[in-house]
């Protein structure tokens, strides 16, 4: 049987006397310290595995868009990013696009109508929309979409945004992703893709090309340019002619 003597010893590390204070403080402050550490390691990971943001909500290309135009930073203490608000701010952007009549005009990317109509009452933004709205802000943009890439280009800064098409889980919208373009990764956007002149007209006529310029484009496109069941070099028109259903 324990005297009081062992018992209170045995108390000795459970009373709050100053000693014993301090050492909870310090074991605290250690742990709290550690997991900090651990948290910020983590953060720290992320960043640099994550080079290409993607918004989480449905319109994502909308959403890229604010992002280049207002900054991470707007978007994040944005307190709703819901589609009530995302509809309010398109609206306002229906102003800025019949402020700019004749950079619509210079771009031709779509008509007016369709612009504001696309932003008004559409759930999601299209490409075409996307693109006139970088060139009224003066955003340089390369567009990817599968194996084929659209450059515009409308400062001499540095700053250049590349935008992915994605693919969705859903068949009524699609999903954009984008990053902040370095030089390795634009080059290797131009090495590797097919560059489109015109978003309506992704390819020229035939008489534009000679046999190896369709070659180089059915490369990058991923387009065999033999015929599987001959063994053969497919012929000028064939090679135009698996471009054309490609697009």
């Amino acid at each position: 049987m324990l005297s009081y003597n062992d018992v209170f010893d045995e108390l000795q590390n459970y009373i709050l006397n100053d000693e014993n204070i301090q050492k909870s403080l310090k074991m605290k402050i250690t742990n709290s310290n550690s997991k900090n550490e651990k948290s910020a390691n983590i953060i720290k990971s992320t960043i640099k595995k994550t080079d290409l943001f993607i918004p989480n909500q449905q319109d994502s290309l909308f959403w890229c868009f604010f992002i280049m135009k207002n900054g991470e930073i707007s978007y994040e203490t944005l307190n709703n990013k819901n589609s009530l608000v995302a509809k309010q701010i398109k609206i306002d952007l229906v102003n800025t696009i019949r402020k700019h009549k004749d950079t619509l005009k210079i771009y031709k990317f779509d008509t007016k109508s369709n612009i504001e109509n696309n932003l008004a009452n559409d759930n999601n933004i299209n490409s075409k929309t996307f693109l006139s709205l970088c060139a009224i802000e003066n955003i340089n943009v390369i567009y990817i979409s599968k194996k084929t890439y659209y450059e515009l280009l409308m400062n001499d800064t540095n700053t250049t945004y590349i935008v992915h098409e994605l693919p969705s889980d859903s068949k009524y919208y699609n999903k954009y992703g984008f990053e902040l373009g370095t030089e390795d990764s634009i080059n290797k956007t131009k090495s590797s893709l097919y560059k489109l002149d015109s978003v309506d007209k992704p390819i020229k006529a035939i008489s534009s090309y000679k046999v190896t310029d369709l070659i180089e484009i059915c490369n990058k496109l991923a387009i065999e340019t033999t015929n599987k069941e001959t063994g053969k070099n497919k012929s000028k028109k064939d090679l135009y002619e698996s471009i054309i259903q490609y697009f």
